[in-house]
């Protein structure tokens, strides 16, 4: 399972400015802002703002222009999932206490909290409209595997999508909102019709899903597991192509498509980001941002930038070479 902290165009367009294994490149940006691992990193859709989720027991809000932390929003357990709205108005958080909670991302206010998972609360997810999220978690031994669906503003329960067999560490919204992906620690993904309830199971990973991203065209589909693998698939047809096999001895924890659609950025358990043409599938930049595992990754919008997290509490921001400021 992901470690908890509790449990110790061509080459050039898309290279990171980051410190590679011969260390000559300038190094990344850092910003400290929490004491314990960082699960999750979430931009609101203009890219002002950014959440994210860490085990010291808070989720942040940071305004993104200055780098600056808006919020600290306090938590009796360790947050593993914090979702920023797609206009920036609220955060919503999961935590190790099967804690679901509503905030108002400008004012730092608590407004709901929901305890109806059984268990821990891995991953959550907005609809790309914003009016829905979901919610999905697990413990060890599967547990409470449902993966619950939400009206955002009103934090009440919409709907249910039971049938994986263990916990549940992944969830992504089809750009058109029709469709929910969800990656589990069963080594499936399952696609759900969130009109019909109706799912197709993907199979290809030999072991746990942790994370999954549709592409923007919403043609593909990106996986990484604990195998070490990251997998694409055809939505359409479910056939997948193994991008990348890194082996069992450094799982994948992260992965996310470029605004853009023409790179696919993957991080793990080696403290590497890599980031792939999604033209060729040709690896096109390896770097190394941390000695400690990496749990998150996300492209602001808007800017030339990939940012990852993991153990350390760092949030990383990489700039993305050839690419233009806006």
């Amino acid at each position: 399972m992901i470690p908890t902290h509790c449990q110790a165009a061509a080459l050039v367009a898309i290279a990171l400015v980051a410190a590679p294994v011969d260390g000559r490149a300038e190094g990344p940006t850092a910003l400290e802002g929490h004491d314990e691992y960082v699960y999750m990193i979430s931009f609101s859709r203009d890219g002002k703002w950014m959440a994210t989720a860490a085990g010291d027991n808070t989720a942040v809000v940071w305004r993104f222009a200055d780098r600056k932390r808006l919020h600290v929003l306090e938590h009796d357990a360790a947050v593993y999932a914090a979702a920023m709205s797609p206009d920036g108005r609220f955060v919503a958080t999961g935590t190790g206490q099967r804690t679901l909670s509503l905030w108002n991302a400008q004012s730092g206010e608590l407004l709901k909290q929901d305890r109806s998972h059984q268990d821990a609360v891995y991953c959550l997810e907005y609809s790309h409209d914003g009016k829905h999220f979901a919610s999905a978690g697990g413990s060890t031994d599967g547990g409470d595997t449902a993966c619950r669906l939400w009206h955002a503003d009103e934090l009440h329960q919409t709907g249910r999508l039971q049938g994986h067999v263990r916990q549940i560490y992944g969830l992504a919204y089809s750009p058109d909102d029709k469709l929910l992906a969800t990656g589990s620690s069963d080594k499936t993904i399952r696609l759900w019709n969130l009109k019909t309830g109706e799912y197709r199971e993907f199979q290809g990973h030999a072991s746990d899903v942790y994370r999954v991203a549709f592409s923007p065209d919403q043609r593909r589909l990106a996986s990484v597991s604990q195998d070490g693998s990251v997998r694409v698939w055809n939505v359409s047809t479910g056939r997948t192509h193994e991008v990348y096999a890194g082996g069992k001895k450094n799982p994948l924890y992260a992965v996310a498509f470029a605004l853009d659609g023409k790179s696919l950025a993957a991080a793990g358990a080696d403290g590497r980001l890599r980031i792939w043409r999604t033209d060729d599938w040709q690896l096109a930049s390896e770097a190394r941002i941390s000695k400690l595992p990496l749990f998150a990754v996300a492209f602001p919008p808007g800017q030339p930038l990939v940012a990852v997290a993991g153990e350390d509490g760092k949030i990383y921001l990489n700039k993305l070479r050839g690419a233009s400021d806006k």
